[in-house]
C-alpha cells in the first residue's frame, strides 16, 4: 500500500473514532437526562472503579483505584508495548 494512502486512512480511523465517542456520550445524556436529574437532586453516590494508561514518551503511568483493573492495565500496556516492539522490527 502507499505510505500516504496510510496516514490518510490512520488520520480519517481517528476522526471517526472521536465522532463516535463523542455521539455516544451525546445520545447517552439525552436518553438517561432524568436519571442524571435525579442523581444530581439527591446527591447520590456511586461507587465507580477506573483504570488508565498515560503513555509520556516512552515512559507508562497507570492509574486507577481497582487493583483488578489496573493490573488488567498493566496487561495491556505489557501486550501494547510488545506490539509496537515487533513492529518496530519489523518481525511482522
Amino acid at each position: 500500500m502507499d505510505r500516504l494512502l496510510l496516514i490518510h486512512l490512520g488520520i480519517f480511523l481517528i476522526f471517526i473514532g472521536f465522532f463516535l465517542v463523542s455521539f455516544g456520550v451525546i445520545t447517552y445524556g439525552i436518553q438517561n437526562k432524568d436519571k442524571i436529574d435525579d442523581r444530581i437532586d439527591k446527591k447520590e453516590e456511586s461507587e465507580v472503579s477506573f483504570s488508565g494508561i498515560i503513555m509520556i514518551g516512552p515512559i507508562p503511568i497507570v492509574v486507577g483505584n481497582s487493583p483488578t483493573l489496573v493490573i488488567l492495565s498493566v496487561l495491556i500496556l505489557i501486550l501494547m508495548m510488545l506490539w509496537v516492539y515487533l513492529f518496530y522490527m519489523r518481525v511482522f
